[in-house]
């Protein structure tokens, strides 16, 4: 009998090249967030917008949500490759987060377009809060290529029987407005529910 035999090394485990980077992404995955940016993912965004949507269908709280698309951004990708185009997204993310209120919500749809979803909010606060945004993003340049971005907005009283499917079907509509009228616009999308369609109001 005698002591418990212990072996010990000067040699620490080394992390494959990589792996820290795998592990952090699969950390996010599994929290519901995209890799690169650490925002919401579009389908947990989806998920968290339609709880929210439900509950404030009974209080009657005003809701807006902005699509924030970066111009071109295939081109960026294109032009100067990947790492440049991840670095325009990072950028437009850290606005993002830094500029919106702690109950607003942000999730990277996919390639270069944002959604934005802004509780207690009417039409004129969330066009204020567009043009704001735009303009900020019009000063970026990340990696050093100067960037803008397109965005489409939809505002709704939840009372009114607006769901969050119809809210971003206007808002996608008001972005493709944005895209037809050129880069560094904003287009707010203005029928109201239940009337005939009069189609996405530009403001730029």
């Amino acid at each position: 009998e005698g002591s418990p035999l212990h072996i010990t090394s000067d040699i620490e485990p080394r992390m494959p090249a990589g792996a820290a980077f795998l592990i952090d992404e699969l950390v996010a995955f599994e929290a519901g967030l995209e890799p690169l940016t650490s925002l919401y993912s579009a389908p947990l965004f989806g998920e968290i917008a339609e709880g929210r949507f439900s509950e404030a269908r009974r209080h009657g709280i005003l809701a807006s949500l902005l699509l924030v698309d970066i111009d071109d951004f295939d081109c960026i990708r294109d032009r100067h490759g990947r790492l440049v185009a991840d670095a325009a997204m990072l950028a437009v993310a850290e606005l993002l987060r830094n500029r919106l209120r702690r109950e607003d919500m942000v999730a990277l749809r996919d390639g270069g377009t944002f959604q934005v979803l802004l509780m207690h909010c009417d039409g004129t606060g969330a066009l204020a809060k567009a043009e704001a945004l735009r303009a900020a993003i019009a000063g970026l340049a990340p990696a050093g290529i100067p960037i803008t971005a397109s965005i489409g907005l939809a505002s709704a009283a939840v009372s009114a029987g607006l769901s969050f499917d119809m809210l971003m079907e206007r808002a996608g509509e008001a972005l493709g407005t944005a895209w037809a009228r050129g880069p560094d616009h904003v287009v707010a999308h203005t029928r109201p529910h239940g009337r005939p369609a009069a189609g996405p109001t530009p403001v730029n």
